[in-house]
This record gives C-alpha cells, sequence and structure tokens, in this order.
C-alpha cells in the first residue's frame, strides 16, 4: 500500500517539493489573483530551483475565507507558515500587489536581524512608499470601471451579476492592501524592478522610485506590453527572471 499524500498546505497548494533544490522562490500574486496564476512557471526555471507560488486567502481553494485588508495582518500570518522554508537560500518575487508583500516581509526580517533574501524581483509594481489614492472605497460602478482599465479580470466575472458580487470584496481588500503607504525603510538585497512599456497604471518612471528602497544593486528590466505582461510576454519575463536567479545564485546553473 502507498503511503498517504499528506495534505498540502493551503498556502502553497500547488508547491512540489524539491529536496535537491538550492533555491526557493516565492511568488506572490496580483490583487485578485491566486496561486495559480504561477502555474507552469516551475518548469520554466531551473531543476535546482523550486518555485512556491503563495496562495492567499478569498480566492481559489480558500474562497470561503475571508481576505486580509491591512498588510500588517498578512504578514503576520504569513510569517510562520513561511518560517519551516527558509531553510535554503531564497528569492522572491511579487507582482502588482504581490510586490507589497514582498517588500513588506523583507523590510520586517531586516529589522530583526533574519535571513533576507538574495534578491527581489518587483513586478508591474508602483512605488510602494509614495502616498496614492485609496481606491478599495470607490462605489460599484466606480470600481468595477477601474477593474475593466486593468484588463485583469475575465470578461465572464463582469458577466455575471452572482460572480461579481463575489469577488468585489475580495478585490476591494486587496486593493486597500495595494494602495497602502509603505514604511520607505531600504532593504540590503537587491532589487529588480520589472514593468512593461505600455502599462497605463504603473509608468516606468514609477518603476526607477523602487531604487530609493535597496542599498544593494538595482536594475529595471523593461517588456512590451501592459500591466499583465505576466501573461503577453510570459517567455521573456521567465528568461529575465531566469537570469535573475542565476545572477543571485550561480550555484543554480543555467
Amino acid at each position: 500500500m502507498r503511503p498517504a499524500t499528506p495534505p498540502s498546505n493551503p498556502w502553497f497548494p500547488t508547491r512540489q517539493p524539491n529536496p535537491h533544490a538550492r533555491l526557493r522562490v516565492f511568488c506572490f500574486p496580483y490583487a485578485g489573483g491566486g496561486a495559480s496564476v504561477y502555474n507552469g512557471w516551475g518548469a520554466a526555471l531551473p531543476a535546482s530551483v523550486e518555485l512556491v507560488a503563495i496562495q492567499l486567502p478569498g480566492r481559489e481553494r480558500r474562497i470561503m475565507e475571508p481576505p486580509f485588508r491591512k498588510i500588517p495582518a498578512l504578514l503576520d500570518a504569513l510569517e510562520p507558515v513561511l518560517a519551516p522554508l527558509l531553510d535554503k537560500p531564497f528569492v522572491f518575487f511579487g507582482y502588482s500587489m504581490g510586490t507589497r508583500i514582498a517588500l513588506g516581509l523583507a523590510q520586517r526580517w531586516q529589522a530583526r536581524g533574519a535571513p533576507l533574501p538574495l534578491g527581489m524581483v518587483v513586478a508591474a509594481g508602483g512605488a510602494p512608499h509614495r502616498t496614492r489614492e485609496s481606491r478599495d472605497t470607490l462605489d460599484d460602478p466606480a470600481f468595477i470601471e477601474l477593474l475593466r482599465k486593468y484588463e485583469g479580470t475575465p470578461a465572464e466575472v463582469f458577466a455575471h451579476k452572482e460572480l461579481l458580487e463575489m469577488v468585489l470584496p475580495v478585490l476591494r481588500a486587496d486593493f486597500a492592501i495595494a494602495d497602502a503607504v509603505m514604511p520607505a525603510a531600504p532593504v540590503r538585497c537587491p532589487i529588480s524592478a520589472f514593468g512593461a512599456l505600455e502599462d497605463p497604471h504603473v509608468p516606468l518612471s514609477d518603476l526607477e522610485l523602487w531604487r530609493e528602497l535597496t542599498t544593494g544593486e538595482f536594475r529595471t528590466r523593461h517588456f512590451p506590453g501592459r500591466h499583465f505582461f505576466m501573461r503577453t510576454a510570459r517567455e521573456p519575463l521567465l528568461a529575465a527572471l531566469r537570469e535573475e536567479l542565476v545572477r543571485w545564485c550561480p550555484e543554480v546553473g543555467p
């Protein structure tokens, strides 16, 4: 009889443990996104890299759980579940809202003298230490129009009232996190900021402001497309991510 497969952790349900991994990459999603947005990424990275996609409450398999609205509370919940996976060198990848989560963890760990990621890739994320308009409190018509402009919500969601009513609270909670102003405390780890040439929400000039949040090396990479270039420029994005991983951790190989 085969041994029973242990239940997956709800925070990273798609994780495939790699005992031979030399590096872990923790991937944090955009507003409304779940762990599945990173499906297939692990196969595109070196075999010695283990990808861990984070699943936040309120979406996909955790649809019945209330979402977090404040980043400190989210970080409080994330830290203990990530702790057992910090036994190997690691890198953070955050997309849009996920860039805030990555930065928040790194700032916390640096403040207490804990190990930091070898580097952080922040993609499609505006400068988190600059004040911006809070959009989570917009009325429904205005908020729905905002979602349409981001071009990330499937058309079928807008077409079905019940489905839209289900996802709006999660998206509002995520936007509250995405729009919160974060401390300007720089981290020591290098940061590479990825952005799209035609992103109307995060102009390339905004990417440059991430330079203020690291005392280490800072680089930018530009890709064709708009805010969700992770879908339309997937191959060049993954190629750039591979390059960053090898640069920060040469042991992973090409």
